[in-house]
């Protein structure tokens, strides 16, 4: 008994090593097949808006930009150069110089948008300037006004996926749980909850518009929480590329407006610069001008009336 004492506390230490090891391999083998956005987790609102902001401050986004971009309509040729200058109180002015000698001049003040072609008011401005002055406040306070001002409840939090990453959406009820969840509750939460509604901040993986329309909403990736898209309760939504740097600056490489019906506009952005941007950029008086190297377009442009149909972007320029 003595010498076979020992013996069987050997072999039962070797059984017990093999459970364990077993179970590991086990475990490992359930979390290498769950999908990626089973390591994340839904923070608090307020948590997730101030750490959003502090990126915001981190990428030199938070006073007046001016994006020199080019513009083309899906995968084509491009036909416009553009100027885009953003201001984080809630402004933004974009200025189309077409290839064919159109000048379109946008304004966006709050949510209302307002646009002239070759100086003459348009009725119906095509949705090309969007709201990107919200990846520019500093503080919670501005980016949860700014947000609400687009109908984003700030409240709801939930996540989808956004190409092959994972995103946190604000303002969808239908991917935000009743209550904050914690890391440890989320799996049989949260996981199945994002999943049920598949969605993708592409828009492309055969989701359509309709899938989520009807909810304004703000998207954010999990690991850097920059902004990767908006929805308009309309139906438009934009998608932003990756980030890259000019100087101190980090902003999107580009971006790509879906409008409801028809062909996406891209946006790729060359360069981005600080600016100084009194309100008067931003007035009527500009909307309605015309640069002094203005020499006209071909063909003349008439009038824009609200109950003309609306052309495509390509026949424009």
């Amino acid at each position: 008994e003595r010498i076979e004492s020992p013996r069987f506390g050997l072999v039962g230490n070797h059984l017990r090593l093999a459970a364990v090891s077993a179970l590991c391999l086990a475990l490992w083998a359930i979390s290498a097949l769950m999908p990626a956005k089973a390591i994340a987790f839904i923070p608090d609102s307020e948590r997730a808006l101030r750490e959003i902001t502090r990126v915001n401050r981190s990428s030199g986004r938070t006073k007046a930009l001016q994006l020199d971009l080019t513009m083309r309509i899906d995968d084509q040729d491009p036909i416009a150069a553009g100027q885009l200058i953003t201001h984080p109180t809630g402004l933004a002015r974009l200025e189309l110089r077409g290839f064919g000698g159109r000048i379109d001049r946008y304004v966006l003040s709050g949510a209302e948008l307002m646009g002239a072609k070759d100086g003459r008011r348009l009725e119906q401005p095509q949705p090309l300037l969007q709201p990107l002055f919200l990846m520019q406040p500093s503080s919670e306070t501005t980016l949860r006004a700014a947000l609400s001002t687009f109908g984003v409840q700030t409240g709801l939090v939930g996540l989808a996926t956004c190409g092959d990453e994972d995103c946190f959406v604000f303002g969808d009820p239908r991917l935000a749980d009743s209550e904050t969840l914690s890391e440890s509750s989320f799996l049989g939460n949260a996981l199945g909850n994002a999943l049920s509604f598949g969605g993708d901040a592409s828009g492309r993986d055969g989701n359509t518009i309709s899938d989520f329309g009807g909810f304004a909403r703000f998207w954010v990736d999990t690991q850097e929480l920059q902004v990767r898209r908006i929805d308009r309760d309309n139906g438009v939504f934009t998608l932003f590329g990756p980030m890259v740097n000019f100087a101190k600056i980090k902003v999107p490489a580009w971006l790509e407006i879906h409008e409801p019906g028809a062909p996406p506009i891209r946006f790729e952005i060359e360069r981005a610069v600080e600016v100084n941007a009194p309100p008067t950029a931003f007035s009527q008086q500009w909307l309605m001008g015309l640069p002094a190297d203005y020499q006209g377009s071909n063909p003349a442009p008439s009038p824009a009336r609200s109950d003309s149909p609306r052309t495509s972007p390509r026949d424009q320029y």
